[in-house]
């Protein structure tokens, strides 16, 4: 009886791990695959190995694979959005940026959601510190990505390739957010993972880039550990967690990411740790903080006004 409490105490902060530390090193696992496959193939393998991992999940659970059409429709739009358009440019970006220079600019999609909602919604509906925060946001990229630029572990391409995943993801992100969805989780999962893995294959098919003898252990077992630990495990502890704790302390992960990321892309794949790389990083998580607590921080300050006022 102890013995079950005590796991069931644990759990939280292992699923809590979990999500710290394999969305963490993403981005590592992208420059691992992409480097040594194509990026289409990267990507392919990857979703290709997870998809039935995930119908076999939802088989073992008595799930059947029926999902209603205005769910395909709604499910697909937002995974080849979020799944297949972004992964195709993280993979082709890592290419050409340093791991640690993805980490700290991925680091924006807090402002791109802000940005794309506001579009979706026809008003800007930001306080002072929302604003400080994106503009914050977008100097930290500058400062972080002129240290890759200047020392050659960027360029203007890459960088461009990872602004346009994060529109992407938070265009997605919001489509999602604005629709209604009836299927059980684990079918949205499957969903996620199979528009992704049959865009990859057929692109890979027409533009000939679908050679199964170009397949190294260096790129397929990053793209397995992508699919496993990222889409799978990943995701299924962070659902299994915002059931547990606040979302408030769920969304703390968002901070603790980019530390793993810039911790490994420079114990794995040795990259350089400059000065400029963490104050740029800083200052976007920083900026991060300030559109997080927007509403609060305005609240704050009007309520300041008025007793000033009074």
């Amino acid at each position: 009886m102890k013995q079950k409490m005590l796991f069931q105490a644990v759990l939280p902060w292992i699923a809590y791990f979990n999500i710290c530390f394999f969305w963490g090193t993403s981005t590592v696992a992208n420059k691992l695959g992409s480097t040594s496959m194509h990026p289409l193939m990267v990507g392919a393998v990857r979703f290709t190995v997870t998809t039935p991992l995930i119908a076999l999940a939802a088989a073992a659970r008595g799930v059947p694979l029926r999902i209603t059409r205005r769910d395909w429709k709604t499910l697909g739009t937002g995974s080849f959005l979020m799944y297949f358009l972004n992964t195709l440019l993280v993979l082709f970006a890592a290419v050409r940026v340093d791991a640690s220079i993805s980490t700290i600019v991925l680091c924006l999609i807090p402002v791109g959601l802000v940005l794309v909602d506001s579009l979706a919604q026809r008003h800007f509906d930001v306080g002072p510190p929302g604003v400080i925060g994106m503009a914050g946001g977008f100097a930290g990229v500058v400062i972080a990505s002129a240290s890759g630029l200047l020392g050659g572990g960027a360029d203007i391409g890459g960088i461009t390739l990872l602004l346009a995943s994060v529109c992407v993801w938070s265009v997605g992100t919001i489509y999602l957010k604005n629709r209604t969805v009836e299927a059980p989780f684990i079918l949205q999962i499957f969903v996620q993972s199979a528009v992704p893995a049959a865009a990859f294959l057929l692109t890979a098919l027409f533009t000939g880039t679908l050679r199964p003898s170009t397949l190294n252990l260096g790129g397929v077992l990053p793209a397995v550990y992508m699919g496993v630990a990222d889409s799978i495990i990943g995701l299924g502890s962070y659902m299994y967690l915002l059931k547990r704790w606040p979302t408030s302390v769920v969304s703390t992960y968002a901070y603790i990411n980019p530390i793993v990321g810039l911790m490994m892309s420079h114990l794995v794949l040795h990259e350089s740790m400059n000065a400029q790389k963490m104050a740029g990083a800083a200052v976007i998580l920083f900026s991060v903080l300030l559109i997080r607590e927007d509403g609060r921080l305005t609240a704050w300050l009007r309520a300041r006004r008025r007793a000033k006022a009074g």
